[in-house]
């Protein structure tokens, strides 16, 4: 299947790009194939060079032996992968301390010099978070990002860019979100700085403000007269596989991991208002609104908005999973949540008193991301008797498996009499555009290539997401909970969340 191409003919400026923690899963699982496909497909920059930087001890061709047999799958061939590997270069040393820079920045000047890249440098920070700030610190001391001071010569007639991607998680409450804000803002321009998140590359969460505020069918019943309520869900099929450790640590946690960040994010692009343009800054303005309108909760409020569950034994997909208290690196009394649900409300005009309803977990009995858009009944039950039976109409955006679009309504069966049926009209987001869409951080990389900001999070997006959910997770570490775990992997998380939903006459999706 062919793999689409963007519509904007802007070729990213020649640059370097320096990852550190090259030798990580992320950056062999996902950053490198990104960085092949952009240059498959010609949105790479017309000159450019990667080099990993990591205290793990390669050359440079143990590197890229290590790199295609990580990942394979992602390229044509050894040889297709090899001409692409010219270009990626990797350095044994620690960056977090100032004695392995001089290595570094030697190896960077000599890679700008070999591929003529200039003074553009983007850095990638795919490591774990309590890198960060000894990296960014060293990046500034080092004078990498000072006007016209740099080790190498600059071109003064087009200055060049210095710009920083920063993995998630980005802080594990909203005290360390702000501090780690800070000492970026000490080093980096705003403009400069992108915070990512996947979810943000995917394409049917891009299709979002094309549904959205393209569609004159859409846009207007798009608020709380028409809304009964939007629910979002990221469920996987999988526990935390090895990753206990890190999981059942200070960042890790359903609603710190998944619900804070990805789903939020999701939930701002549904619930914002039209920008004035598409420019990022007009974006993330009517973005942040929407973090900065999030209810923040009142302690008492907790118990009835908020429910927390972690898997115990069981099976998904006819595979036995271990329930997570017993997965190595986990406390046998762990509170960690495997399984959050959240109500959150937008206190804006459109949105009234619409909740949005989030929820995200492991071990769960399906792995599926979608967005579902539940209308209120007509004013005038005019198929009373029948209506009895009938769910909301829906609109369903399914982020994966399937990307698509889906309307659920109300159809007449063939025959005689009046009987009624739910129908869906599907639009199958493959099989309209005969592409494969490309993986998120390919969409993503290139933006910050380009210098577009459009999909990357501004700090006060992060700083209220951060407000909105402390309560919750200061309620639950002051009250532990004793019936954890509290339900079985392979199902739909603990009965707590389908109570949560009935008390309020409603249902989860979960079909």
């Amino acid at each position: 299947m062919p793999t689409p191409k963007s519509a904007d003919a802007k070729k990213p400026d020649d640059c370097l790009i320096v990852i550190f923690g090259a030798s990580g899963d992320l950056t062999k699982r996902k950053l490198v194939p990104a960085l092949h496909y952009l240059w498959k497909n010609g949105q790479a920059p017309e000159k450019f060079a990667i080099l990993g930087v990591s205290r793990s001890k390669y050359t440079d061709k143990a590197y890229r032996d290590e790199a295609y047999d990580f990942a394979d799958k992602e390229y044509e061939s050894r040889a297709d992968f090899d001409d692409f590997a010219s270009r990626l270069y990797y350095e044994a040393a620690d960056s977090t301390k100032s004695e392995g820079w001089p290595a570094i920045k030697e190896r960077i000047c000599e890679i700008q010099k070999k591929h003529e890249l200039g003074a553009n440098v983007l850095f990638y920070l795919s490591m774990a978070p309590q890198f960060f700030e000894p990296i960014i610190v060293q990046i500034g001391s080092q004078g990498m990002v000072t006007e016209g001071r740099k080790f190498c010569t600059i071109d003064t007639h087009e200055p060049p860019w210095q710009r920083i991607v920063v993995e998630k998680p980005f802080g594990s409450d909203p005290k360390s979100a702000v501090h780690l804000n800070n000492v970026l803002a000490q080093v980096f321009d705003e403009d400069e700085i992108y915070r990512i998140d996947h979810y943000l590359g995917k394409e049917l969460v891009q299709n979002l403000m094309v549904l959205r505020f393209a569609n004159s069918m859409f846009e207007p019943i798009w608020n709380h007269r028409y809304v009964d309520h939007v629910q979002i869900t990221a469920s996987e099929s999988v526990g935390v596989e090895g990753r206990g450790s890190y999981y059942d640590g200070p960042a890790g946690g359903s609603l710190r991991d998944m619900v804070q960040s990805h789903l939020l994010q999701v939930a701002s692009i549904v619930a914002m208002e039209p920008p004035i343009t598409l420019d990022a800054s007009d974006v993330r303005t009517e973005k942040i609104k929407v973090f900065k309108a999030l209810r923040v909760p009142e302690p008492e409020d907790v118990p009835n908005i908020a429910v927390r569950g972690q898997y115990g034994d069981g099976s998904v997909n006819h595979r036995e999973v271990t329930a997570y208290r017993e997965e190595e690196g986990v406390d046998p009394n762990s509170q960690t949540d495997t399984f959050a649900a959240v109500k959150f409300h937008v206190d804006t005009w459109r949105w009234g008193n619409t909740p949005f309803y989030l929820r995200s977990g492991k071990a769960m009995a399906q792995k599926k991301t979608e967005i579902v858009v539940y209308l209120k009944p007509t004013p005038h039950k005019l198929f009373r008797e029948q209506a009895r039976q009938f769910r909301p109409n829906q609109i369903l955006i399914s982020v994966q498996p399937n990307p698509g679009i889906r309307l659920r309504f109300e159809g007449k069966v063939p025959g005689t009499g009046m009987s009624i049926k739910d129908v869906v009209m599907d639009f199958d987001y493959e099989d309209q555009w005969k592409v494969e869409p490309p993986d998120g951080y390919a969409i993503l990389l290139y933006d910050c290539l380009r210098g577009d900001q459009t999909n990357y999070k501004h700090r006060d997006e992060i700083e209220s997401s951060w407000d909105a959910c402390q309560p919750i997770l200061d309620y639950w570490a002051e009250n532990p909970q004793d019936d954890l775990p509290n339900y079985n992997a392979g199902t739909w998380g603990p009965s707590a969340a389908d109570v949560m939903m009935a008390k309020d006459g409603r249902y989860w999706r979960n079909d």
